[in-house]
């Protein structure tokens, strides 16, 4: 199967997503990473994009894969998966730590930040992990403009509306240790869900970034898993 992995707000396109890209191509899978507009680059490149430009790019890298096709998100890329997933046919859906709902204390004033961002024009990068010696060589963005913010939430209030929709297969996975998004948020994606078949796994000492902290490899393994597992339904 060619899957589509798709990495989160300010994450590294790349590195983000630990070990998982050769876990699964080791396993037989072919793997495509595009990198979201605004990401990879600087911080600023963030302001130029909206959250319609991620979901397009993420649509032209799905439509290049052949069939079978399945998708994996981590975060916002767990979102955007699920509107791929949603709109398009596709075998296998796998979302990790999708962001629902955010966790940050402030969350509830991210709708005004164009009004306050003159005063905070930058918010530092979320702590997304636990292991000290891992968050010492986070590669992902270490700050993000304030009026990038909107654009995700944007995307996060137009989430629940498609997942009913979604018919494929799908894994939804929890960091139990995720100081980024709520638990509730990922439970309620789950629940949400339309698929027919679906399961939930909890890694309860993972920080956000759960490919990057202390269980990356043995969240790559249940991911390759599952979808080996589930091989004979995917085609």
């Amino acid at each position: 199967m060619n899957l589509l992995l798709l990495h989160g707000f300010t994450s590294h396109p790349v590195l983000t997503l630990g070990p998982l890209p050769q876990v699964l191509r080791e396993a037989g899978f072919q793997v495509s990473q595009p990198a979201l507009p605004g990401h990879g680059t600087r911080p600023e490149d963030l302001l130029k994009v909206r959250w319609q430009d991620w979901l397009e790019t993420a649509r032209a890298a799905y439509r290049e894969l052949p069939e079978p096709r399945g998708v994996v998100g981590l975060s916002m890329g767990a979102l955007l998966a699920a509107h791929l997933a949603a709109e398009t046919p596709t075998q296998a859906l796998v979302a990790l730590a999708p962001a629902l709902a955010l966790k940050h204390p402030l969350a509830p004033l991210a709708p005004l930040a164009p009004l306050f961002a003159w005063l905070i024009p930058r918010f530092p990068g979320p702590d997304s992990i636990q292991d000290p010696e891992r968050k010492r060589s986070n590669p992902n963005y270490p700050y993000f403009p304030t009026r990038a913010l909107p654009q995700l939430l944007a995307l996060m209030r137009r989430t629940p509306e498609v997942l009913p929709r979604v018919e494929a297969k799908a894994l939804v996975v929890e960091a139990g240790r995720d100081k980024v998004v709520h638990a509730a948020g990922v439970r309620g994606y789950y629940a949400l869900l339309g698929s027919s078949r679906k399961a939930y796994l909890v890694f309860p000492e993972s920080g956000h970034d759960l490919l990057l902290d202390r269980d990356r490899e043995a969240v790559a393994q249940a991911v390759r898993d599952w979808l080996l597992a589930n091989n004979n339904h995917l085609h």
